[in-house]
């Protein structure tokens, strides 16, 4: 459901979508206290503050219809990004 949602939002947009249990920005810390780290990888030029806005937003509401209970925090990247690349490398995809 959750990947459905960023599909249809971020249509050609997206390049990825990936989960993880370390931190995406700290992976050297290890697992994270926080859950699962949802990393939403976006193609071409994007605003940061306006992403983060719908990134939350989307998950928020995917949580809110659902009875998961699990706490997940998602993040967005641009598809050059460090970030990008060790998702890739290391994160389950599952879009």
């Amino acid at each position: 459901m959750l990947a459905r949602r960023f599909r249809k939002h971020y249509e050609g947009q997206l390049v990825g979508l990936y989960a993880t249990q370390k931190d995406p920005y700290e992976p050297e810390r290890g697992t994270s206290d926080i859950g699962t780290h949802v990393v939403v990888v976006i193609q071409g030029p994007y605003e940061h503050w306006k992403e983060t806005d719908a990134v939350t937003e989307i998950t928020h509401n995917v949580l809110d219809e659902t009875d998961w209970v699990a706490p997940v925090t998602s993040h967005h990247v641009a598809h050059d990004s460090a970030i990008a690349k060790r998702m890739k490398e290391k994160g389950v995809r599952f879009d």
